[in-house]
């Protein structure tokens, strides 16, 4: 043990512990850790992992999306829309998403759909369902309950928005001179 001998204590050199001269027991100093209010240690950083699929592409996302990992989102965004399918994007591994992330989310959905694109997303965990509740973005995005259900959602409107009309029930058609109805 190092360090002061004041009040019959001695610190060893990194000061979290600290020797009682009398009977050479150790005792912790580090009292946020002992008594559990020591802050979390900080988060996993931002994470994003690309899943390729025939009918598009699958982001899952974990940790936090604010304007500090914004960038790394927008970077995997800007690939998947070069494939012009779906995208999806996995929103249940979120812990956090701030108005930068949904501003960001915003503009790839309309880049998407001008291209001929869709972006689907999977519903996150409450505290992010809340932020998409109350700006009231719940009601624009297609939201799913998994990526399996993202792309399904992403294949059937694609199929819905190139179905040809049908005629209507009164309408005849001449086929081979005979009035088909």
């Amino acid at each position: 043990m190092e360090g002061s001998t004041d009040d019959g204590l001695s610190r060893d050199a990194t000061g979290d512990h600290v020797a009682d001269l009398a009977d050479h027991r150790l005792v912790r100093t580090d009292l946020e850790g002992q008594a559990g209010t020591r802050l979390e240690p900080t988060p996993a950083p931002f994470d994003v992992r690309r899943v390729e699929h025939p009918l598009g592409v699958v982001l899952i996302l974990g940790g936090e999306l604010d304007l500090a990992t914004a960038p790394v989102l927008q970077e995997k965004l800007d690939r998947a829309k070069r494939g012009r399918g779906a995208v999806v994007i996995d929103l249940s591994g979120l812990r956090f998403i701030d108005a930068s992330g949904l501003h960001m989310l915003v503009r790839a959905e309309r880049q998407l759909r001008a291209s001929g694109g869709q972006l689907v997303l999977v519903r996150g965990p409450r505290a992010v369902r809340r932020v998409f509740e109350l700006t009231g973005l719940d009601r624009h995005f297609a939201l799913c309950d998994s990526p399996t259900a993202g792309l399904q959602t992403a294949l059937e409107r694609r199929v819905g928005s190139r179905r040809i009309p049908k005629p209507a029930a009164n309408r005849q058609t001449a086929l081979g001179g005979v009035m088909w109805s």
